[in-house]
C-alpha cells in the first residue's frame, strides 16, 4: 500500500487539479488586467496636470513681475500674457489633435509649437512626446485679468477627450487666486 501511494506521488498533478489551478489563474487575470489598464490611463493624466499647473503658474509669475515698455520708465499695468493685440488670446499647441496613432501613443514632440510671444512669456513647452495639447487664454489688465489654462487629450482615440483646466484671475486686493482644484472631465476617457 505505501509502495502504491509513492508510486502515485512521483506521477505528477491530476487532470482536475491542474484545471483548477487554470480556473484560479483565470479568475485573477479577470479581476486584475482591468485594474492594471485603469492604473495606466490614470499615469498617463500626471502629464496633463503637471503641465497645467506649470502653465498656471508661469501666469502668476508673469503676473507678478515688473515690466516696462521699451524706451520708457512708466511701468506697464500687471497683466497675464496675451496676444500682441491686448485683447485676449487663444493659444493652442501643439496643433488640436483628436489622437497621436494607434490608441496609446504618445504624440511627437514639436517645440516650433511652443514659438508664439505667449509661450515664451508663461516659459512652457512640451519638448517630450506627450498625449496631451494645451490652451492658455488670458486677458485683461491689473484687476480684471484672467487666464485658463487647459489641457485636452485623446488617450483611447475615439472621440471623447479628457480634459483638465486652471482658472486664474486678479482679486481687488491685487493677489492672484485660482480655483480651489483643478478641473477634470473624462480624465480616463
Amino acid at each position: 500500500m505505501l509502495h502504491n501511494m509513492t508510486k502515485r506521488l512521483k506521477g505528477g498533478f491530476t487532470l482536475i487539479e491542474l484545471m483548477v489551478v487554470v480556473a484560479i489563474i483565470g479568475i485573477l487575470a479577470a479581476v486584475a488586467i482591468p485594474a492594471f489598464m485603469r492604473n495606466a490611463r490614470k499615469a498617463k493624466t500626471v502629464e496633463a496636470t503637471t503641465n497645467v499647473k506649470k502653465l498656471y503658474d508661469g501666469a502668476r509669475a508673469y503676473f507678478e513681475e515688473e515690466r516696462n515698455a521699451r524706451g520708457s520708465i512708466t511701468p506697464i499695468p500687471k497683466q497675464f500674457p496675451y496676444s500682441a493685440g491686448g485683447t485676449g488670446t487663444d493659444e493652442v499647441a501643439p496643433a488640436a489633435n483628436s489622437c497621436c496613432g494607434q490608441a496609446g501613443d504618445k504624440c511627437a514632440p514639436n517645440p516650433a509649437a511652443f514659438t508664439a510671444a505667449v509661450w515664451s512669456s508663461l516659459k512652457f513647452s512640451v519638448d517630450d512626446p506627450h498625449y496631451y495639447w494645451y490652451r492658455y487664454q488670458g486677458a485683461g489688465t491689473a484687476n480684471a485679468s484672467v487666464f485658463t489654462a487647459t489641457a485636452f487629450g485623446n488617450l483611447d482615440c475615439d472621440t471623447v477627450y479628457s480634459t483638465f483646466e486652471l482658472v486664474g484671475s486678479v482679486q481687488a486686493d491685487g493677489t492672484v487666486t485660482g480655483q480651489a482644484g483643478m478641473y477634470q472631465n473624462q480624465d480616463l476617457e
